[in-house]
């Protein structure tokens, strides 16, 4: 079958599988797309496995404007094919946190090129992005391939963030900080270090991050 004659099937699928209140719902709380058809995640994802490691179809898939397409696209892509340039393209196409999660989560976090995208989007004035960055690193920092040393510049990263964190990269950054201190001794001291730091910031979400990781640190 043909890239494109797959494409209308998946979004014949998808339609057949949508559910308007969950659409509904999202759109109440903020998480908008020109399309959403409400299909579950886990619908999803049953739906993306046949098409496992298809690339030209999962770059076909994120050119729609349809919610499920990109999440689809997410799912099915090969992240040892994935080049530098179509994380780029797909990353400026972030609109709202579920597809971030979804996209890093799903892919990026894979790609040989995660981390020289996550220290730069971390750095990026757009909160999407520094949510984005905070999600990779999270994702990579279980990967012992990586030298510890790539990992700690994060530390001082996140704290630097600190006073302008929002709602959009809280839980990214309590996320991130949680599995490097997982990598080493070494680098939980350093995270028990810095969230001390952060317990005290005028900042009430960064303070509530010190607060819940020093706890879990300290136990």
């Amino acid at each position: 079958m043909a890239t494109l004659e797959k494409v209308l099937e998946i979004k014949s699928q998808v339609m057949h599988r949508a559910n308007g209140e969950v659409a509904e719902n999202m759109r109440m709380a903020g998480i908008i797309y020109k399309v959403n058809y409400g299909v579950p995640i886990p619908e999803l994802k049953e739906l993306a496995k046949p098409y496992k490691g298809d690339h030209d179809l999962a770059l076909e898939l994120y050119t729609e404007d349809i919610r499920e397409c990109k999440i689809l696209a997410s799912l099915i892509a090969d992240p040892e094919i994935l080049t530098g340039e179509q994380i780029d393209e797909w990353a400026a196409g972030f609109t709202n946190p579920e597809i971030v999660e979804q996209v890093c989560g799903n892919l990026f976090w894979k790609s040989e090129y995660a981390l020289s995208r996550s220290i730069e989007w971390c750095l990026s004035p757009d909160e999407l992005m520094r949510k984005a960055g905070l999600l990779i690193v999270a994702r990579k920092a279980s990967d012992t391939t990586i030298k510890e040393s790539l990992l700690e510049p994060y530390i001082d990263i996140i704290e630097n963030m600190a006073e302008e964190m929002t709602d959009l990269t809280q839980s990214a950054a309590l996320f991130a900080l949680r599995e490097i201190a997982k990598r080493s001794y070494d680098l939980a001291a350093k995270v028990k270090e810095t969230v001390s730091r952060l317990t005290e910031s005028e900042n009430e979400l960064a303070a509530w991050v010190g607060n819940e990781l020093l706890f879990e640190l300290t136990e």
